[in-house]
Parts: structure tokens; C-alpha cells; sequence
């Protein structure tokens, strides 16, 4: 395989994680160009008005002016992937809202990192340029299902394959999307609710509101509520209301009765 050849920024206040993660980088990718290093909020907003933008950012979190969100957040149409590499967790969500693809806790692992690395080549790669109409055809002939079947998520250093079986529910929080694994666990997705939705067979899965998608064999109790509305007892119940909408309970009613 052709590896593609980037333009690369690190920003990192700290030289030993500097060094390593440029070693790190040179034994998995060596054809990748970093075009700038910088350890400062200020200097990295001089070098982006002056500096034509790079395709990948690696990012320290803490630097030594500030917060390295300081700077994505002064940057207008912000589209350059990061992949953020930092000793705390607790930025993780706040990572995510700024066009982060991954989040590295240190000290970086080689392998962690070629998990990065090739999240960001599968979401850049283009589409195909040719459709396989006969491939297609065949699917829908036989029946197969091209609905979802796993997610994989992110919990902490590891990535977790989770069955769609597996899932509770699907919902969105402050402009994120969560899932809610049948045990009770909450990982974070990088998709949108109405991506996500898509891909969901309608048979198992309802959007019951705007924010909400959950799996038929969560609930476990049916209750009117005000104003016309349904409210319903899940498990495990997660931390949003489970209300049902006004213009959805109909098709709700159908859907619990039908799946």
C-alpha cells in the first residue's frame, strides 16, 4: 500500500515527548514532511495566517502559554484533523469538539499511534470512483442486510468492537453523540445522531425524539405523559428522560408492537 505523504504540525511544550513522538513518527511513517513545531498557543496562530495549512496536527493539550483549544477556537472553519497527545484524560470530550480524531494518553505507544494514524487515512481516503452495480444487485436479490452491525469505540489507550446488539441506546449531549452499551457503559462516538440513524435497522431501532435512538429490547415499560406524550422505563435507563415525542408516539406505539 502507498503511504500518502502529509504535511505535519506537532505542537508539544514538552522536548522529551517532542522527541519521541518525532521518532515515533519517522519509524511508522517516514515519508511524512512536519512542516512546524511550535510549543506556544502565540506561535502557532502566527505560523497558521502565515503558513499554508498542514493535513494532520498532533497536539499537546497543556502548552506553555496556555491551552492548545486557545488556538483551535480562534481558528475560523476550522478543518485540519488533530490527533490530540496528552498526560490527562479529562479533555477528552472537549477534544472532540474541535475536529479531534483521536486521543493519545501519554506516554505514546507505537502501536496506539499507528491506530491513529490509520483512523486518519481511513477517514481521508476518497470514495470510489466506480460502483459495483452487479455486487449491489446481489445483495438485494438475496436479502442481506446492509444495516450497521458494530461500532468500534474508544476507552482510553484501547479500542472496543461493540456489537449494534449490544447497544441500548444511541443519543446526543452538548453537540456530542454517546453510546450506551447494554452493561451500563458510555462511550463516545464520532458520528452524527442522524448519520448513525441511517444505518440502524428500523425493525430494532427508534428515534423516539430528536436526541435519542434506542434499541426495542431496552424497554421495558410504557407510560402516558403529559401532553400527549410517551415516557418510557429502559434498561438501563441512562441519564436522559426517554420521552417520546408528540409527532413520533403513533409510530412509536406501532413500532413496540411490530418489532
Amino acid at each position: 500500500m502507498n503511504k500518502q505523504v502529509l504535511k505535519v504540525w506537532l505542537i508539544e511544550d514538552e522536548p522529551p515527548a517532542m522527541r519521541r513522538l518525532e521518532r515515533l513518527l519517522f519509524e511508522l511513517r517516514p515519508e511524512y514532511h512536519i512542516d512546524f513545531k511550535s510549543d506556544t498557543v502565540v506561535e502557532t496562530l502566527d505560523a497558521w495566517e502565515k503558513m499554508a495549512a498542514p493535513d494532520l496536527i498532533f497536539s499537546d493539550i497543556q502548552l506553555a502559554d496556555g491551552l492548545s483549544f486557545d488556538i483551535w477556537d480562534q481558528i475560523p472553519e476550522m478543518v485540519c484533523p488533530i490527533i490530540f497527545t496528552t498526560a490527562f484524560d479529562q479533555y477528552s470530550l472537549r477534544a472532540f469538539q474541535v475536529n479531534g480524531i483521536d486521543y493519545l494518553l501519554k506516554p505514546i505507544e507505537q502501536d496506539q499511534l499507528e491506530k491513529s494514524i490509520r483512523k486518519h487515512e481511513r477517514m481521508s481516503a476518497p470514495p470510489p470512483s466506480i460502483i459495483d452495480w452487479q455486487g449491489l444487485a446481489n445483495i438485494i436479490e438475496s436479502g442481506q442486510s446492509t444495516y450497521r452491525e458494530r461500532f468500534l469505540v474508544q476507552s482510553r489507550k484501547d479500542w472496543l468492537p461493540i456489537q449494534t446488539s449490544e447497544v441500548s441506546q444511541i443519543y446526543s449531549q452538548d453537540s456530542l453523540t454517546f453510546l450506551l452499551s447494554q452493561d451500563g457503559n458510555r462511550y463516545l462516538l464520532p458520528e452524527p445522531l442522524d448519520k448513525i440513524e441511517r444505518e440502524l435497522d428500523p425493525q430494532h431501532w427508534f428515534r423516539i425524539n430528536r436526541s435519542q435512538i434506542i434499541h426495542v429490547r431496552s424497554v421495558r415499560k410504557v407510560s402516558s405523559y403529559f401532553n400527549h406524550r410517551l415516557k418510557l422505563e429502559l434498561n438501563p435507563s441512562g441519564d436522559q428522560d426517554n420521552i417520546v415525542s408528540r409527532q413520533r408516539v403513533k409510530a412509536c406505539r406501532v413500532w413496540l408492537g411490530q418489532a
